[in-house]
């Protein structure tokens, strides 16, 4: 596929993204598509439509359908795109159906954990370990685990859209410089990618409409299976536990996994359920100190940008040889931001209660 087709591709997505979603925003038969749960305590109103989801989801639709004409399926697993199909789509509907009927975290819990075992039945799951069984529950933590955190790190305007993409480029620049790159994944996260560019147009604050649910939940599941794929596995063979990847993991996803412990700490140290929502989350604590909306996600940004350069170089420039030396550095930088944002949170809330 030439570099002129990724750019064309990319650009047509880009370009029905924006206005599919300028035609949703005008249409009052999608006004439907609200938040039912309105009252619960968010950062901001919950009257905005919350359809941004949809255009995602109808995006890797496309993309499957666009690979059927650039791609050959007979180097493709019918397994593999059944199983990314099925995942992907309950998962979607999982989110919208909670979006308009608010069904609770259980409900969503469930149907996580289903995706993690379909992963595991169709062979898809993390190997990260010579232990199968460790491989499996690592697999069920990080599906169960990276849907929540994409879903609360939707938070603030523009934060898991700018997030979320900056570690699909991640991906696509790892399937892009892999020296045989996977073509059918290819298209699909570049039309992902798009799409969620198309979003953050309406979605920077001040923002038109949110992703919802069921974006969060899309997002969260495309980015496990994705990860899983191509920085989990990106060491074939594995002695032992492989420390390697938990550190580019960490680090490709450090923001969403931060905020979520960060606020599960701080919700379980005061008594609440981690599972009800408040507006004490990282980026939260930001604006609380004098960082407006805008900055804030660009705080967000330049980290996961920095980040996911150093993920993407390590995984994709396999023949330089990086002494251990400096993956202690970069495991220390990591937790250190992650400490910081810890202790920011504990600064607020004692000065909250001056």
């Amino acid at each position: 596929m030439s570099y002129f087709t990724i750019v064309a591709l990319f650009v047509a997505v880009l370009s029905l993204s924006l206005t599919g979603y300028w035609l949703l925003l005008q249409k009052k038969i999608f006004q439907f598509l609200k938040k039912k749960n309105t009252g619960a305590e968010r950062w901001a109103s919950q009257s905005k439509p919350i359809f941004g989801g949809v255009i995602f989801y109808l995006s890797f639709l496309f993309g499957i359908v666009i690979s059927l004409f650039l791609v050959d399926f007979s180097l493709i697993s019918s397994k593999y795109v059944g199983v990314l199909i099925v995942c992907v789509s309950i998962s979607f509907f999982m989110g919208l159906i909670d979006d308009l009927n608010n069904q609770g975290p259980l409900y969503k819990f469930l149907i996580q954990i289903a995706c993690g075992i379909i992963l595991i039945a169709a062979g898809m799951h993390i190997q990260t370990s010579d232990n199968i069984f460790i491989n499996y529950g690592i697999t069920i933590l990080w599906v169960t685990g990276i849907m929540n955190s994409i879903n609360m790190l939707d938070n603030m305007d523009g934060i898991t859209g700018s997030v979320s993409a900056i570690i699909l480029l991640t991906i696509i620049g790892i399937i892009g410089f892999s020296p045989t790159p996977n073509l059918f994944d290819l298209i699909i996260l570049i039309c992902i990618f798009a799409s969620i560019l198309g979003y953050m147009f309406w979605n920077w604050n001040p923002s038109k409409m949110y992703m919802g649910d069921n974006g969060s939940q899309f997002l969260g599941i495309i980015l496990a299976i994705f990860s899983i794929q191509y920085i989990w596995n990106s060491t074939g063979n594995v002695e032992g536990i492989n420390y390697r990847e938990f550190l580019l993991i960490g680090l490709s996803f450090l923001l969403p996994l931060t905020d979520t412990i960060v606020v599960f700490i701080n919700r379980l140290a005061a008594g609440k359920s981690p599972f009800v929502g408040d507006r004490n989350h990282t980026t939260h604590n930001f604006v609380y100190l004098g960082l407006t909306e805008r900055q804030t996600a660009i705080v967000f940004i330049v980290i996961s940008l920095l980040t996911n350069a150093a993920v993407f170089y390590i995984i994709s420039f396999t023949d330089v040889v990086i002494h251990k030396n400096y993956y202690l550095i970069l495991a220390s930088i990591g937790v250190s931001i992650s400490i910081c944002l810890y202790i920011l949170s504990r600064i607020v809330k004692q000065k909250n209660r001056q």
